[in-house]
């Protein structure tokens, strides 16, 4: 285990702690390095990491240096920190990880609030390696919530909340209003707000939000919409029209789902237009296509076996985004049997999410990721036992997928899902498939 790993493990110790004292205090000390490029942040429930992937290469598309800070990572810590699509150096995550450790120390010295968390030691590197780097334009994912998460440290020049689901209710509140009021906390005074929520009750607070604040409130699917002409597991075409103009575009990232988080990528792109920030029509459909979101309903044809099925990838760990992804799978892919490799972790709906999957499916590998978090795989083969079929139970990921991969034909179709740990422990496993 590096530094990096070990530095960070003593810091999961801290859990999660609601409250921006400790990374305003880092951000001082540290010369307030969120201050020192224009950004986006975008939160919400579902979404989020696709829409950044989206406004980031329309940026990158339209010639601009682009930091992203994104979690969690599926298989490195270096995948949340990046310049145009590249991964910062362990070199240099290693030293920006000495020089955090240091405010992170004098924090809890010399503070009453205690030790900062790893998200927050972590946002902290983000901020001062886009700041050492120049670059041009942050578009930042929030953590969790919004309000109290270490990314509200920014001051955006565009906040995006993409919808409200149930999701984290432990945390941020047990029902759409509660956790929507968190979530627009990263709201801005002045500064246009763009959300693709269609829940009235939540728009409605959404708009009294925007009034108090006397921000522009931009509502994907009213001012920005889109008329799909196809969607296949190739991509989905649609005309996307806004207030500026009308933008036939190929969608790199699979499911109908993406085209409102692309409605959200877009609006953002429009109003950068308006302050002066260059960005062609050929930015925006380079944009479009060039998308790349690791494990967001990502399909990948394993070497081995020979022939091999279709596998999909898909972090669903919400109701909702089982919903979106079960529907997915009933329309988008063909195949001849659909087999699961499913893990969770405990603190999540579990029930709720293998009730939208687990029916679907022929036959389910229940496993769990290596993570404290993970709920044991014998206690989600009971949880899913009332859904579904065929269940077999896997210690581990890698023999989940092992298992999947020699059950199945060449015209079936497995799906991992439950969780982004149990998708970046397929990948880092797939990955040495390569190898062989």
């Amino acid at each position: 285990m590096g530094f990096s790993e070990g530095y960070l493990k003593t810091l999961l110790r801290f859990g999660i702690k609601p409250g921006l004292e400790r990374i305003r205090a880092m951000m001082a000390w540290a010369g307030e390095p969120n201050l020192s490029s224009p950004s986006v942040l975008i939160g919400g429930t579902n979404g989020k990491g696709s829409t950044v992937s989206f406004l980031s290469s329309i940026l990158q598309g339209a010639g601009y240096r682009v930091g992203v800070y994104t979690s969690p990572h599926l298989t490195s810590y270096r995948e949340r920190f990046q310049i145009n699509n590249e991964p910062i150096s362990q070199e240099r995550l290693d030293a920006l990880l000495m020089w955090a450790k240091g405010l992170a120390e004098r924090v809890e010295r010399e503070t009453p609030y205690g030790a900062p968390t790893e998200f927050e030691v972590l946002t902290v590197i983000a901020f001062r390696y886009f700041a050492e780097e120049r670059v041009d334009i942050a578009v930042v994912e929030v953590g969790l919530g919004g309000r109290w998460d270490a990314t509200n440290a920014l001051e955006p020049h565009i906040s995006i909340v993409t919808n409200i689901a149930l999701d984290h209710t432990e945390r941020l509140g047990p029902d759409h209003l509660t956790i929507a009021s968190n979530k627009l906390g990263i709201a801005r005074p002045h500064r246009p707000l763009i959300t693709a929520e269609r829940k009235l009750g939540v728009l409605r607070l959404f708009e009294e939000t925007s009034t108090r604040l006397k921000a522009r409130l931009v509502q994907v699917g009213s001012e920005v919409t889109w008329r799909l002409h196809s969607a296949t597991d190739k991509g989905t075409e649609a005309t996307f029209q806004t207030w500026q103009g009308n933008y036939p575009v190929r969608l790199g990232l699979l499911g109908t789902h993406q085209l409102a988080n692309f409605g959200c990528a877009l609006a953002a792109a429009e109003l950068l237009r308006e302050e002066g920030w260059q960005i062609s029509e050929e930015a925006i459909f380079f944009g479009a296509q060039k998308a790349l979101c690791l494990g967001r309903l990502q399909a990948v044809h394993p070497r081995h076996p020979t022939p091999s099925p279709l596998v999909v990838l898909d972090g669903a760990h919400n109701p909702s985004g089982a919903a979106t992804l079960a529907r997915t799978l009933r329309t988008l892919f063909r195949y001849r049997r659909l087999s699961l490799v499913l893990g969770m972790l405990a603190d999540k709906d579990v029930n709720g999410i293998a009730a939208k999957l687990v029916p679907l499916a022929d036959e389910v590998f229940i496993t769990q990721p290596q993570t404290d978090r993970a709920l044991p795989a014998a206690e989600l083969f009971k949880r899913c036992e009332p859904f579904g079929k065929g269940m077999q139970i896997s210690p581990t990921v890698t023999e989940a997928l092992t298992m999947a991969l020699q059950s199945a034909d060449a015209d079936d179709l497995i799906c991992v899902t439950g969780s982004l740990y149990v998708v970046g422990e397929t990948l880092a496993h797939l990955s040495t498939l390569e190898d062989v």
